[in-house]
């Protein structure tokens, strides 16, 4: 029995020799093919098939300050095993814990990575398994990138950590439910079907969802606590047909929600609260953006690398920190249309190579610039631009670019410090229909050449202009120059009726007949416009222009149930008398709110329907205690 034990000591002692595992420090470990998996490199045993994988194990690493990696291994298609690794360091900037790139069958087991910007990065690599490994990091822990599905196609399971939170991984699953989990690190790829609902990343890497169709995405909260350099909040990429509905993302270090490479998705009603950038599409096509409100983004939505026939409406931005509303760069045939932009520093940008667009029907108020136009080619109509140090600005180029070709149609600019400035690299863009309110000759510049102050015949209302309409075709018969160039409006518009006009949101708001019944029993109609949903009752009398509000219909406010709900006139130059009413119609309060002030201003009690009328038009209208408002 002696001698038994004895071989059997001495058999443990070889298997201990060949491993070679020490506690003792090393550098960095770097693989860049199958013929590097040597003893220098760190392997301990093996020879590289499945039955018996190179195994590297027992490595403390210890990577430094300009050592981008603290295992790299390339190019491989042997198996391999990396056991019981440590990895500190290795915080360069671009840099990871872990790298593994082009390689296939490897396997991570009770590997820890501590200390590092990012902690393991597999790139272009498929069927690596990842278990019980533990990742101590202040940016990205798991990222996973490449080209096609099978570059997802990984074995990881919820053994794994980020800073102590689950990293949760899901690769072919078809019509599965992910719910209502909170984690560090959240992936679904290569998948149709399914819904990831109810659940929470934070200060981690946000929802991944690459090569994913047909899913619904909704009702998830992703977001930072501190300020760990991670990235997106949700990311879709080479993903199609996906609804992406009513999440909350909030302080990511990039975007709030990137689309890369994904097209025919539907993002609606999501909240996007001080991320980078709110939402932002690359290369991306026919996705439809709608209902969702970005608070406080440094850039609220981009559209770039050739993002094309997008359609962005019915969205809410603003916040003073927002830099940028909506910016096209590189970008093609998309519809801007019925958002609702304040406080931002620029409204909307049409970049060099923002071609083709159109920008309709938008509420710009309060910012620095409204349009910021470097492109050419689109079609800019029926907007409402108020409030603006500059209204339209076609920033000077230097002769980089030339801004050509773009109409401007219906638009209403007022209460800007200057509505529009068209610069030296401006060739053939055209006016018509538009209206420049107040002392508008002062507050155009036209620097450009060829540019066109009357469309189809049709010129432009100035508000101080000169008016002589002989014949009463609506049109002055005499003409306006716009200088410096000495542009002519031939035709210019001899009046200007609020009620059809380009009014922002407004102008796709419909109207109705509604009935007031008096507490006396006494009844009138009178035509209001009907603001029901989110965008609508956002936009209300916001940049409305003050001299034509006796003129135009009061706005009715249709909420889907009764509460208490508060008011607010920023922005708004005039003041307002509102009344609230039940969800029978019965009249609950009312109050005259002041010109251009926060409030917020209240109902007495819980309400249904708002109605705003200049003040005063409800003492006139003997609105108040016992009125009944009844709308079709």
């Amino acid at each position: 029995m002696k001698r038994v034990h004895l071989l059997l000591t001495v058999g443990l002692l070889a298997v201990g020799f060949s491993w070679g595992v020490s506690a003792a420090t090393r550098g960095p470990i770097e693989i860049l093919g199958d013929a590097e998996f040597t003893q220098a490199n760190g392997v301990v045993g093996g020879s590289g098939i499945e039955a018996d994988p190179y195994l590297i194990a027992g490595h403390e690493i210890a990577a430094g300050v300009e050592d981008p990696y603290g295992i790299r291994i390339e190019n491989t298609m042997a198996w391999f095993v990396l056991r019981g690794v440590v990895v500190q360091g290795a915080t360069a900037t671009g840099g990871a814990g872990i790298r593994i790139a082009n390689a296939e069958n490897g396997s991570l087991e009770t590997c820890t990575v501590s200390g590092a910007l990012n902690g393991i990065e597999l790139l272009s690599s498929s069927g690596v398994r990842l278990r019980d490994t533990t990742l101590y990091v202040n940016g990205m822990g798991l990222r996973v990138t490449g080209d096609r599905a099978e570059h997802y196609a990984h074995d990881i399971d919820a053994t794994n950590t980020i800073n102590g939170r689950q990293i949760l991984y899901y690769y072919g699953i078809d019509g599965q439910t992910v719910t209502a989990t909170t984690s560090g690190h959240l992936t679904v790829a290569g998948s149709r079907g399914v819904t990831v609902s109810a659940n929470d990343v934070v200060n981690g890497d946000g929802i991944v969802l690459a090569f994913v169709t047909d899913s619904t995405i909704t009702a998830n909260e992703v977001y930072r606590t501190s300020p760990v350099l991670t990235e997106h909040g949700i990311f879709l990429y080479r993903s199609t047909g996906n609804l992406v509905a009513e999440n909350s993302l909030r302080n990511n270090r990039l975007a709030g929600l990137q689309l890369t490479l994904s097209s025919g998705n539907r993002l609606l009603g999501n909240d996007l609260l001080a991320n980078d950038s709110g939402i932002r599409l690359v290369a991306s096509d026919q996705n439809v953006l709608d209902t969702n409100v970005l608070y406080a983004n440094v850039s609220g939505m981009v559209l770039s690398g050739g993002s094309d026939e997008n359609e962005i409406t019915g969205n809410i931005l603003y916040h003073e920190n927002t830099k940028q509303g909506i910016t096209l760069e590189m970008a093609r045939a998309n519809v801007i249309s019925r958002n609702g932009l304040a406080n931002c520093e620029v409204a909307v940008t049409l970049g060099p190579d923002a071609t083709e667009n159109v920008v309709s029907e938008n509420t710009m108020v309060r910012g620095a610039y409204g349009l910021s136009v470097y492109g050419s080619s689109n079609r800019i109509e029926r907007n409402l631009i108020a409030q603006q140090a500059r209204g339209l600005l076609c920033v000077e180029t230097f002769g980089r670019t030339t801004t050509r070709g773009n109409q401007f149609i219906g638009n209403v600019f007022t209460d800007n410090n200057h509505h529009a400035y068209l610069n030296l690299d401006s060739e053939e863009n055209a006016f018509g229909d538009n209206a420049f309110l107040g002392d508008a000759s002062a507050r155009i510049a036209d620097q450009g050449t060829g540019n066109s102050w009357t469309l189809d015949g049709k010129g432009n209302y100035y508000g101080d202009a000169d008016v002589v309409d002989a014949n009463g075709d609506g049109r002055s018969e005499m003409p306006v120059t716009v200088y410096p160039s000495g542009a002519v409006d031939v035709a210019p518009l001899a009046r200007f009726e609020p009620v059809g006009a380009g009014l922002g949101i407004l102008s796709g708001a419909g109207s109705v007949v509604a009935t007031l019944a008096r507490g006396d029993g006494s009844e009138f109609e009178m035509t209001v416009v009907v603001a029901d949903d989110g965008v609508e009752r956002w936009a209300g009398f916001r940049g409305f222009p003050a001299d034509f509000a006796a003129r135009f219909p009061g706005i009715v406010f249709v909420f889907d149930d009764a509460s208490e709900r508060l008011f607010t006139m920023s922005t708004v130059l005039f003041d307002l008398d509102i009344a609230f009413f039940d969800a029978a119609g019965n009249f609950v309060s009312s109050a005259t709110m002041s010109a251009d002030t926060a409030g917020p201003f209240a109902a007495a009690g819980p309400f249904q329907v708002a109605l705003e009328l200049p003040s005063g038009s409800l003492e006139t209208l003997r609105i108040g205690e016992g009125s009944r408002l009844i709308l079709p």
